[in-house]
């Protein structure tokens, strides 16, 4: 397992960029679809401003489960050579299997040939139930999986903990660029 501590915008522009090409085509190496939810809008900016020699094309919605980035990526055409992945602090934490086949959709639609970035989920328990077992799914599927890339995120928060808004789970202006410095050195460790 590897892990990294250190609007919605249509995908449809990287299919333009591959006109012609098959489902498997993989575009430029300096590209990167950033995929999320809240926590990917409040950190987008910091992220571009890390990664500017990289051409990133976002979809983000506030609400994104894991299954709503696993249809995606299954959906777009011509996939970059990074796919930086937000998702499943909106997902059910009962329903760990749902996050798994998601995951696995993702890494498995990306290919040996692609790079998947993800941060762990920080989240208070919702529905009496904790987020410790999606990110030990996210563990797991990076165990077997080395395309996967985790951004520690638990371990950031926890050693930050005034980041945190009131709900636990949006941040400060702080902890997005740091969010964003995560992926971003992830990106570049070891997805080039």
């Amino acid at each position: 397992m590897r892990i990294a501590a250190a609007t919605i915008v249509g995908v449809m522009a990287f299919a333009g960029l591959a006109a012609g090409s098959s489902p498997s085509a993989t575009l430029p190496s300096r590209s990167v679809l950033d995929i999320g939810d809240s926590l990917s809008v409040g950190a987008a900016p910091y992220l571009h401003a890390r990664l500017r020699e990289y051409r990133i094309v976002q979809d983000y919605d506030v609400g994104l489960h894991a299954y709503d980035a696993a249809r995606i990526v299954s959906g777009t055409r011509a996939l970059p050579s990074v796919l930086v992945v937000s998702a499943g602090t909106n997902d059910d934490p009962r329903i760990v299997s749902t996050f798994v086949r998601s995951v696995s959709t993702i890494v498995t639609t990306a290919g040996s040939a692609r790079c998947v970035v993800w941060p762990t989920i920080v989240r208070p328990p919702a529905v009496g139930a904790s987020y410790d077992g999606i990110n030990r799914a996210l563990s797991n599927a990076a165990a077997r999986h080395r395309n996967l890339v985790l951004v520690d995120w638990v371990r950031m928060v926890a050693g930050h903990r005034w980041w945190l808004a009131n709900d636990g789970v949006h941040v400060s202006a702080a902890g997005y660029r740091a969010r964003a410095a995560a992926i971003a050195s992830a990106v570049v460790a070891h997805c080039s």
